[in-house]
């Protein structure tokens, strides 16, 4: 098989698994409102602006806000104005934020034990192996 054909069957399957019904409440995790609840959860002993959620996100400072208006909406987050500079503006999760996150998790470790029973402990193992040899070998070249 030659690149071309290598990479539009690549492609092609992971379209198909991105058009699955089971798989679209997973991409949430990857983006939006739910990637920032998970940085906010897996830093919360830190402080945080939306300055670092968009610098460490990859996400532009517009969409980072207009991110932050809706959860906080929502009562997910709680934005207060930072002691040391009045100026600016700091962000953590809620309780509601944290239980919300918490309920999600539960279903990203329900489909993972249905993908594993699916393709056994050794595929798995094999898919864990190939996805982290992809995320290194991507880090060198984003660099």
């Amino acid at each position: 098989m030659d690149k071309r054909q290598l990479r539009d069957s690549f492609l092609g399957s992971l379209q198909k698994m991105y058009d699955m019904e089971l798989v679209a409440p997973l991409m949430e995790f990857c983006q939006g409102e739910m990637r920032v609840l998970l940085y906010l959860d897996v830093h919360k002993k830190e402080t945080v602006y939306p300055s670092t959620l968009s610098d460490s996100l990859f996400v532009t400072r517009q969409r980072i806000t207009t991110i932050l208006s809706a959860l906080r909406k929502k009562g997910y987050v709680i934005m207060e104005t930072a002691q040391e500079d009045r100026r600016r503006m700091q962000v953590r999760l809620s309780l509601a934020g944290g239980r919300y996150v918490t309920e999600k998790g539960r279903f990203v470790e329900q489909y993972f034990d249905m993908l594993l029973d699916a393709i056994g402990e050794k595929n798995m193992l094999e898919f864990q192996r190939l996805v982290q040899l992809t995320a290194e070998k991507m880090e060198g070249i984003s660099k």
